[in-house]
């Protein structure tokens, strides 16, 4: 697969564009995780979207790893920097998870198995 490279100016054109998506679902996420590197400025983007159209959240990134060397994949991916959001969630709250790239959707499961377990 081509890799597709854009813009900074159409990733936050892209961002807010998610976050107007977001805000006509009616979903009102008050947490917002942003996946380090390529999720957290996008995720700061839809943080501030929202929060001009009065949607509050506070917004954390984590960081995933899946390869211990270049094309050395680890056996499940590790998930780092959780323990805010662990710590802060609670039944009632609303997360949306933000990531640039998805392949195999190996490091969202693995975050959303993690807080689940955690919880």
């Amino acid at each position: 697969m081509d890799k597709l490279f854009i813009k900074s100016e159409d990733l936050l054109k892209d961002s807010f564009q998610l976050a107007w998506n977001v805000y006509k679902s009616g979903y009102a996420p008050n947490y917002i995780i942003g996946v380090w590197r390529g999720g957290a400025p996008i995720g700061i983007a839809v943080q501030e979207f929202l929060s001009f159209l009065d949607i509050k959240s506070d917004h954390i990134a984590i960081r995933t790893s899946y390869y211990s060397g270049i094309d050395n994949k680890k056996e499940k991916v590790q998930v780092y920097g959780l323990n805010y959001v662990i710590r802060k969630l609670e039944s009632h709250d609303r997360l949306l998870i933000v990531d640039d790239v998805h392949d195999t959707g190996h490091s969202i499961e693995q975050v959303i198995n993690d807080i689940k377990t955690a919880l």
